[in-house]
């Protein structure tokens, strides 16, 4: 299970964006208390991730706090 993730912004929209690690992008929604705390494309950021998997789908969620996280 994915607990952290550590990259490069790549791209970013509201509720999501894609981190870039070492050449892989990562899908990561994220709630806007963390979108807003992020910086622009090419930031370094550090995210929290809670990993939903799905019969059909992988989910990564990322949060900027633990709070934000445990509230989820």
């Amino acid at each position: 299970m994915i607990a952290h993730l550590r990259g490069r912004i790549f791209e970013k929209h509201p509720n999501r964006l894609v981190l870039d690690i070492n050449g892989v992008g990562y899908d990561v929604a994220v709630p806007l208390s963390t979108f807003y705390g992020l910086g622009d494309a090419g930031a370094e950021i550090a995210l929290r991730i809670h990993t939903h998997v799905r019969e059909d789908a992988l989910l990564l969620f990322g949060f900027a706090t633990r709070l934000e996280q445990d509230l989820f």
